[in-house]
């Protein structure tokens, strides 16, 4: 299985931050969704990462 470079996930993941207008504590967010988008360019299965995350549950809602 291949590997994104931490490299360039950091990259990424400061250049979603900077134009994002550089958010306080929000990092964890950037760097999963750097390394999701630099995986998918790549064609890298994520599927053991995205398991392991512990994000919170959904809230049902309204989408419109």
């Amino acid at each position: 299985m291949h590997t994104v470079d931490e490299d360039k996930i950091r990259d990424r993941a400061y250049q979603l931050w900077d134009q994002a207008g550089r958010p306080e504590g929000r990092e964890q967010e950037f760097w999963y969704d750097a390394q999701r988008e630099l995986a998918e360019e790549e064609d890298v299965d994520t599927s053991a990462e995205a398991a392991a995350l512990d994000l919170p549950p959904l809230v049902p809602g309204r989408l419109s």
